[in-house]
């Protein structure tokens, strides 16, 4: 799983966890149900980040920033013209840690995920319709050789 926010960090979700559970103490009302789910999901983030990241997911992080830079621009300069690279080279300066790399990696990471197949299994479908008419396809076409 990628998530599409910023990796938090271990001190961040320590003070987090520090402060629900001075706002429960100060008799600040707060719903078990609530704290115990958000216990839930400190624990889970400082876990998450003991976790080493796959290529897979740092591709796919990578991905995400060029295209929310991409979008950015388009935004404010009304053109996709320049977009790409000006995403790239801004992903490169933002990003840190496993996500770090030059303008060259964020492209060939973007590239990479943008033609990459969908996991929506609508586009999954679709894919496996045209795999298989194209299938047919070929197998007429051998049939219509064959018989000349």
């Amino acid at each position: 799983m990628v998530l599409h926010r910023p990796e938090p960090t271990k001190p961040w979700l320590r003070y987090l966890r520090d402060q629900l559970a001075a706002a429960h103490n100060a008799n600040e009302p707060l719903p078990s149900n609530l704290y115990r789910a958000l216990q839930d999901l400190i624990y889970w983030a400082e876990w998450r980040l003991d976790t080493p990241l796959t290529r897979e997911q740092i591709r796919y992080q990578r991905y995400y920033v060029v295209h929310t830079f991409i979008r950015q621009f388009i935004a404010k300069h009304g053109t996709a013209r320049g977009s790409r690279k000006y995403a790239y080279g801004e992903a490169a300066k933002v990003l840190a840690g496993p996500y770090a790399g030059s303008p060259l990696t964020m492209k060939d990471d973007y590239l990479f995920e943008q033609h990459a197949p969908s996991a929506d299994p609508r586009s999954v479908r679709y894919r496996e319709t045209l795999e298989r008419r194209a299938r047919e396809a070929d197998k007429k076409r051998a049939r219509s050789r064959r018989g000349r």
